[in-house]
């Protein structure tokens, strides 16, 4: 910032005179006609400070420029996991700047409809909530961390928006984005612990035949090097952009189904970033995908022969000021899970009939589940069995219990939304000390879990946690649109049909 200078001096009758009296000029003038003392006072270092946002805007905007870069699109994700964006030309947001409409450029440059968070289904844009209208707007503030420059679109910057009140600037509770942060922070400051959490991405390859039909690039199955052999070129593409992304990848290998691979994002102790990165990665998959003339499909089920897509999560947490030691094991308890994992797992349990309307959202989703899927479809807790729900890992290094995944999560489910049930429901059982019930080592005496996304639905609708984070604007909406699209269901033919033309 410019200093502020003050000029100061006395007039014939010893008055003292300012800059913020008297134009600096005619002080000037003054004293050196009256040839008195002339002093200058100028702030002290302490009162100096950088805007290091201002600067910082300016330099992402010259980097950006620098890159060949001409737009930025700015985007959220709405409660149905639809990404909504509008691309603002690179020129015009820095013209902001010259015109001096306002000294930070990328700040609130674009606004959408606040309907469009969360009263728009995700298969066409028709209202659906009854407590949302397109007479509100949102604006959407630039999340600067998530920029991305797109490798399959070279020319556009991508970031990352929370959604904002238009005149006061408050966080818009139908934000999910935002929701997540007020999760974390909570868990960090109320609890004392902040989470790691692990994705992996499950997809299938289709490419048409020579007759013009979409069909599975092989019909390879679980671990087989068919797919990494014959999609190797892909699979490279795919790595190189990620990798021009800051997407750390862990593994790949083929997944269950015909063309099915499975991408697994590195674990991670930021959350948020984490989200950020799996909307980034789908969107990069299904992009190299079409670079290679293919289409990438997340639906969760598209053939009631073969396998499904799943999402798995993973959790952890540590201490905070703990430098990541894993608070989550505790090789002296007899689950080798710590007090507090054990409660965590147990709020989950609590809360899983509910989070499932937020985790498999649709009425696909619920096509993938049931036994024999590797999914989980009885309310209980296992370690390493792939049929559990929810699963125990053990570190291959250590021995010693490291997370634990939620198997019942797909590429349908917002995964901010879906994180900041999920982190919240483990948060209020490490918050109650919550024991957890045995292992479920006969699914015959375990409770079914819902069986569609209406029965899960109607479980929210008495989960008074998850109501209260959800908030009643966003819950009232989600509810009312989910139970619209329960009633619309169409057959899996035609969900493969518009997947497909959508990919």
């Amino acid at each position: 910032m410019a200093p502020n200078y003050e000029i100061t001096t006395n007039d014939e009758n010893g008055t003292l005179l300012s800059s913020t009296d008297e134009p600096v000029q005619k002080a000037v003038k003054f004293a050196v006609a009256k040839k008195q003392h002339l002093s200058i006072s100028i702030p002290n270092p302490s009162e100096c400070r950088l805007n290091f946002n201002q600067g910082s805007q300016a330099a992402i905007i010259r980097s950006l420029r620098a890159a060949g870069v001409k737009f930025i699109r700015f985007t959220i994700v709405d409660a149905y996991n639809t990404i909504r964006c509008k691309t603002a030309p690179l020129a015009q947001v820095s013209g902001q700047r010259r015109t001096n409409q306002t000294s930070h450029p990328l700040s609130n440059p674009v606004s959408i409809a606040e309907i469009c968070f969360a009263g728009l289904p995700s298969s066409a844009d028709v209202p659906a909530a009854p407590n949302l209208s397109s007479r509100n707007v949102l604006t959407l503030q630039p999340d600067f961390s998530s920029l991305r420059i797109l490798p399959y679109a070279s020319k556009t910057a991508f970031v990352m928006c929370t959604a904002h009140d238009q005149q006061s600037q408050e966080l818009s509770p139908l934000c999910t984005r935002g929701l997540l942060q007020r999760v974390l922070h909570s868990a960090k400051e109320d609890l004392g612990i902040e989470f790691s959490v692990g994705a992996e991405l499950e997809f299938l390859l289709y490419r048409e035949n020579k007759d013009g039909v979409m069909q599975h690039v092989d019909m390879s199955t679980f671990g087989n090097a068919t797919t990494l052999n014959e999609q190797e070129d892909f699979i490279s593409t795919l790595y190189d952009q990620l990798e021009q992304q800051d997407i750390p990848i862990e593994l790949i290998h083929s997944e269950s189904a015909p063309g099915q691979l499975e991408v697994v994002l590195s674990y991670s102790d930021d959350i948020l970033q984490l989200a950020d990165e799996v909307v980034y990665a789908r969107e990069t998959i299904t992009n190299v995908a079409k670079q290679h003339d293919m289409k990438a499909l997340f639906l969760p089920k598209t053939s009631i022969m073969t396998a499904g897509n799943g999402s798995h999560l993973h959790f952890s947490f540590r201490e905070v000021g703990s430098q990541h030691r894993n608070a989550f094991s505790d090789p002296s308890q007899s689950t080798g899970i710590s007090c507090k994992g054990e409660a965590f797992i147990e709020g989950l349990l609590d809360h899983l009939p509910s989070l499932l309307s937020l985790s498999v959202p649709t009425v696909n989703s619920f096509r993938r589940i049931g036994p024999g899927c590797w999914t989980g479809h009885k309310l209980g807790w296992s370690t390493e069995d792939k049929e559990s729900p929810v699963r125990v890992c053990i570190d291959l290094n250590t021995r010693q219990a490291s997370n634990v995944e939620l198997k019942l999560s797909d590429a349908t489910a917002n995964i901010y939304l879906e994180l900041a049930a999920i982190l919240a429901a483990g948060m209020e059982g490490i918050k109650d000390e919550k024991v957890l019930r045995p292992m479920m080592n006969d699914e015959s005496n375990a409770l079914p879990l819902p069986q569609s996304l209406q029965e899960s639905l109607d479980a929210l609708k008495k989960n008074e946690l998850l109501l209260s984070i959800l908030g009643d604007e966003l819950s009232t909406a989600y509810i009312a649109v989910r139970e619209l699209e329960a009633r619309t269901e169409t057959s899996l033919e035609e969900e493969v049909s518009a997947a497909l033309n959508r990919a």
